[in-house]
């Protein structure tokens, strides 16, 4: 397999027709389980590394967050046509994390190391820029409305026994989630609170499940449900489509893996998992209280031991979900600055790598309480941010790094429908943030 490359720029020259196949995950040279690599195959056995089930359960925690209780009122905004949209979103899902992580090894000859790496091989500089600006405002922006979220959450709890601040639980909760961050050097590590993460969610769902399931008879004859809202649709389709976001810890997930061949394997059955989450909560939620469901859904279950439960494991995946996206962006620090063993030596890396990531944590929960309506500036960026990470710039970059010409039309007529419900979800879901921002603005909120 032979490669044409722009030396200037690091990329196949354009003149260089590359076909999906000649991409190195598709290689022969080990099997999905492992086995004896060729020399020089990229994606040979890592015997440091974790395990598959480790990756699946770092890709759940993180995508399968606390969105999974908007759906039920996604689908009273756009009718049941939401549970197709769902389908829809895992499958755009799937083939674009196949996508980026086909883009890490296009040239065939080295390993890029992050989003930002891709990025910067296909566009350059502007790609750089571009992909450093979502995929900071998720990777941190995330960790910031977790900690907002899970100090509001606890003092909810606990201001009738203890009368704590909100703020204080903001930086108690910093304080927890930073002795895992700055002990856990990377996501094969982080791995073990994934699975604690996983079980939380699991619960989660299961008590909004087992309530919407108990109130359906005293709801089934006079709830309203439609098939289609025409108008709202666009809307529903934005919240839905970025329920599945991952790709901001994709590369560092695979980087993690013993055997990256098994990457697709892994992605396909952690988006199913999260795919059956989600329709755990949808359906019944919306079947329940059909138009008059809430977001978070929460909102609409009878109040009692269940949805303190419920409040709880909320709090507990948001806690256990801050290290891994923490952890991505950390990496991509120690990376830019050095702090490696091999650079640093086993001291001074232990002493750069904890200083880091408690100057981030200090940052994040100093933003987390300081900076107002920063709930609203992340729902914009989050709408920008989400939308092109996980649609829009992973077809941009495969299609600049590896061709379309090769592609078939029908497989191109797929890639513009991801990129319409991509374009679709940013500009919907940023107008819809826009006029929060201004809300908040003209008439502020009242004191918590």
């Amino acid at each position: 397999m032979t490669f044409a490359v722009d030396k200037k720029e690091g990329r196949p020259a354009s003149s260089t027709t590359i076909s999906s196949d000649d991409v190195p995950t598709n290689m022969k040279a080990i099997d999905q389980e492992g086995g004896a690599a060729y020399e020089g195959d990229l994606m040979a056995e890592r015997p440091d590394q974790g395990s598959n089930m480790a990756a699946f359960f770092n890709i759940v925690c993180v995508v399968a967050g606390t969105g999974t209780l908007g759906l039920p009122y996604s689908l009273a905004k756009g009718g049941w046509i939401g549970v197709g949209i769902l389908i829809l979103s895992v499958i755009m899902s799937i083939y674009t994390g196949i996508l980026i992580i086909k883009c890490i090894y296009y040239n065939g000859h080295t390993r890029l190391a992050s989003y930002q790496e891709i990025g910067q091989h296909a566009f350059g500089r502007i790609g750089l820029i571009a992909v450093w600006f979502f995929h900071t405002s998720i990777v941190l922006g995330a960790p910031i409305m977790y900690f907002i979220l899970s100090g509001t959450e606890i003092r909810g709890l606990t201001v009738a026994h203890v009368d704590i601040p909100e703020k204080a639980w903001i930086w108690i909760c910093c304080g927890v989630v930073s002795i895992p961050f700055v002990l856990m050097k990377s996501l094969k590590e982080v791995s073990l609170l994934s699975i604690f993460g996983v079980i939380a969610t699991v619960v989660l769902v299961g008590v909004t499940m087992v309530d919407s399931g108990l109130e359906y008879k005293n709801t089934k004859d006079t709830v309203v449900h439609d098939d289609v809202i025409l108008r709202n649709l666009p809307i529903a389709v934005a919240t839905i489509s970025v329920c599945f976001g991952g790709n901001v810890v994709y590369m560092h997930v695979e980087e993690s893996m013993r055997y990256p061949r098994s990457w697709n394997k892994v992605l396909i059955w952690a988006m199913l998992a999260c795919f059956l989450m989600y329709a755990m909560v949808a359906i019944p939620g919306y079947l329940t209280y059909g138009s008059d469901a809430k977001s978070p859904i929460l909102g609409s279950l009878p109040k009692g031991t269940s949805s303190k439960v419920a409040t709880i494991m909320i709090v507990a995946h948001v806690l256990l979900a801050a290290p891994v996206l923490m952890t991505s962006f950390a990496l991509e620090v120690e990376r830019v600055f050095d702090i490696s063993v091999e650079k640093r030596g086993v001291v001074q890396e232990r002493l750069y790598r904890t200083v880091t990531r408690l100057i981030i944590m200090g940052a994040v929960g100093g933003i987390a309480c300081l900076v107002p309506f920063f709930d609203s500036f992340l729902s914009l960026l989050g709408a920008l941010g989400n939308c092109m990470l996980i649609y829009v710039l992973p077809i941009f970059f495969y299609w600049r790094l590896i061709g379309w010409r090769q592609m078939p039309w029908y497989e191109l007529l797929w890639c513009a429908v991801i990129l319409i419900i991509g374009l679709l979800g940013c500009i919907i879901g940023s107008i819809d943030a826009i006029k929060l921002l201004h809300h908040d603005f003209t008439y502020g909120r009242p004191e918590k």
